[in-house]
């Protein structure tokens, strides 16, 4: 008897770590969220004329809306990184990028960047096991 293939068309491709993807994408669009939540807020704070008070309590005089740049950099990275993750030979790097990043964002101190924070490590995680 002759062996009948497998009906499955990619078992000869690369494992792809779908999980990690999904995962870390989610996590990069959170951060970014988080950092236009953070960008708007720190320009409407801005507007009112209320800035030096604010200023002098939030992070040392730093603005809000630069740590919405910051973060909204950050939230860029992790998506990138997360599609390094589809790259077999930059899979490392990716999940690297995702993971430092991830936890990085908290700084913006939102839900969404909590959000980001746990689900950029469980998906980085996930990338680095190659499940």
């Amino acid at each position: 008897m002759q062996s009948q293939p497998s009906g499955n068309p990619n078992s000869n491709q690369t494992h792809k770590p779908k999980a990690a993807y999904i995962l870390s994408l989610i996590a990069g669009v959170s951060v970014l969220i988080e950092g236009l939540i953070r960008l708007i807020e720190g320009r409407a704070i801005e507007i009112s004329g209320f800035t030096d008070e604010i200023r002098r309590r939030v992070l040392a005089g730093i603005g809000i809306h630069i740590v919405g740049g910051i973060v909204l950099i950050f939230g860029i990275l992790i998506i990138v990184g997360a599609v390094l993750l589809y790259q077999p030979s930059m899979r490392t790097v990716g999940a690297i990028l995702v993971l430092v990043f991830s936890i990085l964002s908290i700084i913006a101190g939102g839900i969404f960047a909590l959000i980001g924070l746990i689900l950029g490590v469980i998906g980085a995680v996930l990338a680095l096991m190659n499940k």
